[in-house]
């Protein structure tokens, strides 16, 4: 799955292993590369320090924001949108590690989802790492032509001096044929083969947590991350 929707090719890393915190059972783990499927979103956790070649969109160095117009494509419809944050870590996350937030505005429709993942890549000390993340998106969410604002932040629950530490990131719109036998990310074409049924098929929305107002989405299943909840 993740060389299918172009987010990483996993052959150039090798084998690696992360450590991962869970933020719902506050524990820390050590292991191999591993995908979190979660309300429609696909994340994965490596460690790097720059965005791939293969986003279109970078946010400039120290910059959390980044707002782009979708590029329209004749035939094609708008399947989901993948994220690349680099961040480090903050010396407050040695003993209580940083709450990964990232938000996606469509401005023009006037839609907000706000995404806090269960689990996040601990990266080690003076390194970063790479939070790549794959949004499915249905029914018209994304459009060419709509502006859309992505920005991430970090911060520890109780403790306002410690946070995530971003370095840059960047976006890719995901582009599916009309026929469905594809898709295509901007400068990437890859094949798309999961049954609809699959949980990765869920959208971001369809698949939400919580909905706190009309057209604005959190999601979360975790409540480490009080202001939200």
């Amino acid at each position: 799955m993740i060389k299918d929707i172009g987010l990483f090719n996993l052959e150039s890393i090798g084998s690696t292993e992360v450590e991962m915190f869970n933020h719902l059972t506050r524990t820390r783990r050590k292991g191999p590369l591993q995908g979190l499927d979660e309300c429609g979103i696909f994340s994965i956790f490596i460690p790097g320090s720059e965005v791939p070649d293969w986003f279109c969109y970078k946010s400039s160095m120290g910059n959390s924001e980044l707002s782009i117009t979708i590029p329209p494509h004749r035939n094609l419809k708008i399947r989901g949108l993948n994220a690349c944050v680099v961040y480090a870590q903050d010396e407050g996350w040695v003993f209580n590690p940083a709450v990964p937030i990232l938000h996606i505005s469509n401005e023009t429709k006037g839609l907000k989802w706000t995404y806090v993942p269960v689990t996040r890549g601990v990266p080690k000390e003076k390194e970063h790492m790479l939070w790549l993340s794959h949004w499915r998106f249905a029914n018209d969410e994304l459009e060419g032509g709509d502006e859309i604002r992505v920005w991430v932040e970090g911060e520890i629950p109780d403790m306002e001096e410690y946070g995530m530490l971003t370095k840059e990131f960047g976006i890719q719109v995901v582009y599916e044929q009309n026929n469905n036998e594809g898709s295509v990310t901007e400068d990437i074409t890859t094949m798309f083969q999961h049954e609809t049924t699959t949980p990765s098929s869920l959208s971001a929305s369809t698949s939400l947590c919580y909905t706190d107002k009309v057209g604005e989405y959190f999601i979360c299943n975790h409540n480490q991350f009080s202001p939200y909840l």
